[in-house]
């Protein structure tokens, strides 16, 4: 069965998912609402054995120039960089996503996480690395059976890259 879903300018075409649907859903009368105030990713994808969680971000070109010129540093108090804001931003969506899954009973499969992203592939490579260091990849803690998310599952993509890598993997990513 073919699965489709137009989300925030992209259409998203997964053949071998089980399930699709926009996971931030704003209709009360969706099934797929959570009523609860708490941040989610954009689009869920059900596979057979993983679930892919899709955030998308898009930004205008003086935005990116911007991040750009920030560097790597990170500024305390109010005027946070809108990098340090991004990265938390991706950071929480994931963590409330989670949440949301281990309270609906869902997480019997690995997490695929992928920011979808209109940046070049150096400051995706940048977020990749932040988001790595933001949230424990990997056996975290000595004290851990279990892994929150592999770190190689963690990607940060445009259009392009995902056609490039993710294509075969999961489907196709259109821009409309």
């Amino acid at each position: 069965m073919k699965l489709t879903l137009t989300e925030e300018k992209f259409e998203f075409d997964f053949p071998d998912a089980r399930a699709l649907y926009k996971f931030d859903e704003r209709d009360a009368l969706s099934p797929t609402f959570h009523g609860v105030p708490m941040q989610a990713v954009d689009v869920m994808a059900e596979f057979s054995n993983f679930q892919l969680w899709i955030e998308i971000k898009e930004f205008q070109p003086c935005e990116i120039e911007a991040m750009k010129k920030e560097g790597d540093q990170q500024k305390k108090g109010k005027n946070v960089h809108n990098k340090a804001h991004l990265t938390k931003n991706l950071k929480h969506k994931f963590r409330d996503t989670f949440l949301y899954r281990f309270c609906e009973n869902k997480l019997d499969k690995k997490i695929v996480y992928v920011c979808l992203t209109n940046f070049d592939d150096a400051l995706n490579g940048f977020y990749r690395k932040e988001l790595q260091k933001q949230l424990p990849t990997g056996f975290a803690s000595k004290r851990w059976s279990k892994q929150l998310l592999d770190k190689s599952l963690l990607m940060v993509v445009n259009k392009e890259s995902w056609q490039r890598n993710l294509e075969e993997k999961f489907g196709k990513c259109y821009k409309i």
